[in-house]
């Protein structure tokens, strides 16, 4: 009977060393097959931003720009002078024709002097003042022609013989020919009756 609790004692040795092999064995089986938790899944299921290619934007074609048309200098034009019409204060149309091969503007007055005998007072050149028209900028294309009135007081006794014209924005002069009769001068007045306006579209 002493023997029996010897035995005892030893199963019980025999039996706690078993099942701590059992829990041993389990952890071991845990951390080399387990399935990985929930955060590792959801970050292995998520693609990287970085790994798409950003999409190309599309190309743009520029426009083509439309050419810039240029002031009509001297070069470019060619002046003619018609005859007065009316009576009293008479209209002569200088027409400025446009014998390059490309479109060309002209804007304002110009200028125009009126030349004949020498007048004791005044001279031999009348220079004529601009009108209080508001000049436009007209386009002038090849073969096109503008015009400036030429408004003149009819009458005295000094008739000019040729009109030296000059084109707006521009030095050079031509000269054609005076068409009309006698031309009342007044050089200076305040308020003449001769005055030249600015260039218009239209011909002769």
């Amino acid at each position: 009977m002493r023997g029996f609790p010897y035995r005892r004692k030893g199963v019980r040795m025999r039996r706690a060393s078993f099942v701590t092999g059992l829990v041993a064995a389990g952890l071991l089986l845990t951390g080399c097959g387990g399935d990985p938790g929930p955060t590792a899944a959801g970050q292995m299921a998520q693609p990287s931003s970085a790994s798409a290619p950003a999409p190309a934007a599309p190309a743009q074609e520029g426009s083509a720009e439309p050419a810039v048309t240029g002031r009509c200098t001297d070069a470019d034009l060619t002046a003619t002078l018609a005859q007065p019409t009316g009576s009293g204060q008479q209209n002569t149309i200088l027409a400025w024709r446009n014998v390059s091969d490309r479109p060309c503007t002209l804007a304002g007055f110009g200028g125009v002097d009126l030349r004949g005998p020498d007048d004791p007072m005044f001279g031999s050149s009348y220079s004529l003042p601009r009108s209080s028209a508001q000049p436009t900028t007209v386009t002038l294309e090849p073969g096109g022609t503008g015009i400036t009135t030429i408004t003149t007081l009819s009458g005295g006794d000094w008739t000019p013989t040729e009109v030296v014209v000059t084109a707006p924005d521009e030095t050079v002069s031509k000269t054609v020919p005076w068409r009309g009769g006698p031309v009342q001068r007044q050089d200076g007045a305040t308020r003449p009756g001769s005055y030249i306006g600015p260039v218009e579209q239209g011909s002769v």
